[in-house]
């Protein structure tokens, strides 16, 4: 009894043309190859792979927000404290060095603007419930 290759999607279809044994069941691999190639030249899309995708971008997303969160919660006593702890001195105030000071303040800000982007894009990336 053969199975029914029409009822696999396609990852399961190379699956079994992959691991299938030529030699035993010839008949079995050239209708599996069959059905691929009508499903493939159909359009058909293999869900498998569309599901993959979204899970990393996904990934993505969540990676980008963590590193984005990390930015400000390091950045936030350089901003709003007005100190920067440094190697060699201990201390340095922004009356000391404005320079620092609006060095940190961009890079608060550019953190923040990462931050909102991929809250952002991960609110536009969720599937409609329609």
């Amino acid at each position: 009894m053969s199975p029914d290759f029409s009822k696999y999607n396609i990852s399961e279809l190379q699956d079994v043309i992959t691991h299938i044994d030529s030699e035993a069941y010839p008949d079995r691999k050239r209708e599996a190859e069959k059905i691929l190639r009508c499903k493939l030249n159909a359009g058909e899309i293999d869900d498998k792979s569309i599901n993959n995708e979204i899970d990393k971008r996904q990934l993505g997303i969540f990676l980008g927000i963590v590193f984005s969160l990390l930015n400000l919660v390091l950045l936030y006593k350089p901003v709003f404290e007005n100190s920067v702890l440094t190697r060699s001195s201990g201390v340095i105030s922004y009356s000391q060095s404005s320079s620092v000071f609006w060095f940190y303040t961009l890079l608060y800000l550019f953190s923040f603007l990462g931050f909102t982007f991929w809250v952002v894009k991960l609110i536009r990336s969720k599937p409609s419930s329609t």
